[in-house]
């Protein structure tokens, strides 16, 4: 079964910051219509991403890994970058972005087209708060994803 991810992003264009504030979009019917709302309001508003398509694999030449390396249940912030080396030191990880996962951050809109696309949107009651929260989230300058785990 996939878990589904609200995710807030801060992407410079080598460098993603996945944020700490995740949340899991449950349940499923709930997600379904949340997301295709937002898919009426713009296609590329709330673009779905697996999440194992995000960090390359150890020989650079697949997009994504078998096992991700890191979980999005987890707290705190998760860095990915194209420049990234994975090293032993005490600074937390960061892992090499791929070449889908870095393709896919360049087409979606920035936080400011968002943010304006986002004040037209409605959420049925039990989704409010994932509306709220990207708002929060663009008008802050962040970007918002969704990612799938499988």
């Amino acid at each position: 079964m996939s878990d589904f991810w609200l995710v807030p992003l801060s992407w410079d264009g080598e460098t993603a910051l996945l944020g700490g504030e995740r949340l899991r979009l449950e349940p499923e019917g709930l997600r379904m219509r949340f997301t295709e709302a937002m898919g009426r309001i713009h296609p590329r508003l709330l673009m779905m991403f697996k999440a194992h398509l995000l960090p390359e694999d150890e020989s650079g030449g697949v997009c994504g890994t078998e096992e991700l390396p890191f979980a999005l249940a987890q707290s705190g912030d998760i860095r990915l970058s194209a420049a990234a080396e994975h090293s032993d030191t005490d600074a937390p990880p960061t892992w090499r972005l791929s070449h889908c996962a870095e393709a896919y951050l360049n087409r979606m809109l920035t936080a400011w087209e968002a943010e304006a696309l986002l004040r037209q949107a409605e959420a049925e009651p039990e989704a409010e708060r994932w509306l709220d929260t990207m708002r929060t989230w663009t008008a802050g300058g962040r970007q918002v994803i969704l990612l799938r785990e499988d």
